[in-house]
């Protein structure tokens, strides 16, 4: 019901800014049913919804010519990828490289697969689709290759998802999907994109900003770890070493 309500909110913004700017091209109006998602000491994931409408004259004209592309992603850093071989029969990292702005999470979904909806040249220039991303890195002949396995390891970890045909269009211009993040999702700012095409060609871009944050222990632990690395390092060595010799006590008491 509060979808509904939230939806119909947005027909009437769209039909209204319309009216008022005197627009005629299509354009997206994209929301989601979270924001904000929030990291507790229970957190298995997280599951929303993104929506939106198509704003248009006629939403009718032309609607099974539309699709839609919608990327969640973020938040970007460097990643180091690493190749193991035998030395003297011993299983070794005999090769690395890093790759800069690697997002920590990203998910596409479309109404149909990518290579139905825009040219190959289209969707490399717009970053659209796993294989379409750039990532800076070291120039050699087997960077792609490195790229390639970097990909197969966020995938596994369900970090990266693509799923043609995830986008319901629900009659001419409304549409949905749904986003499933796993417990190990890094937290940050992520952006939500939405594109719609006509016949191979963007139309409109929509564009919002998703916060994974972490509340309560988490948060304070979290904040130690990255701001005071050296004292949260010292502290956990210690933490350690009085859990060892606490264990040490309680079973030599035993014997």
């Amino acid at each position: 019901m509060k979808r509904v309500l939230a939806l119909c909110a947005l027909l009437l913004s769209a039909a209204a800014a319309a009216q008022d700017s005197g627009k005629t091209e299509e354009a997206l109006v994209v929301a989601l049913t979270q924001d904000v998602i929030h990291i507790t000491s229970n957190f298995t994931g997280a599951e929303f919804v993104v929506y939106g409408t198509i704003e248009a004259p006629d939403a009718f004209v032309g609607a099974d010519e539309r699709d839609i592309v919608i990327i969640v992603r973020g938040p970007a850093s460097a990643t180091t990828v690493r190749k193991r071989g035998r030395v003297s029969g011993i299983w070794l990292n005999t090769d690395s490289v890093t790759f800069e702005g690697v997002p920590g999470f990203y998910f596409l979904a479309s109404t149909r697969p990518l290579d139905g909806i825009a040219a190959p040249a289209v969707l490399k220039r717009k970053g659209i689709g796993l294989a379409n991303q750039d990532w800076a890195g070291p120039k050699r002949r087997d960077l792609g290759e490195f790229q390639k396995a970097l990909i197969r390891s966020r995938t596994a970890d369900r970090l990266f998802a693509e799923e043609e045909g995830a986008v319901e269009m629900n009659g001419a211009s409304l549409f949905q999907t749904r986003v499933v993040m796993p417990a190990n999702v890094p937290v940050g700012d992520y952006r939500v994109e939405a594109y719609l095409f006509r016949n191979g060609q963007e139309i409109s871009a929509y564009s919002a900003t998703l916060v994974i944050d972490k509340l309560g222990i988490e948060r304070t632990l979290y904040n130690f770890a990255t701001r005071s690395s050296l004292f949260y390092a010292m502290a956990a060595i210690l933490v350690a070493v009085l859990m060892g010799l606490g264990a040490a006590f309680v079973f030599r008491e035993r014997d």
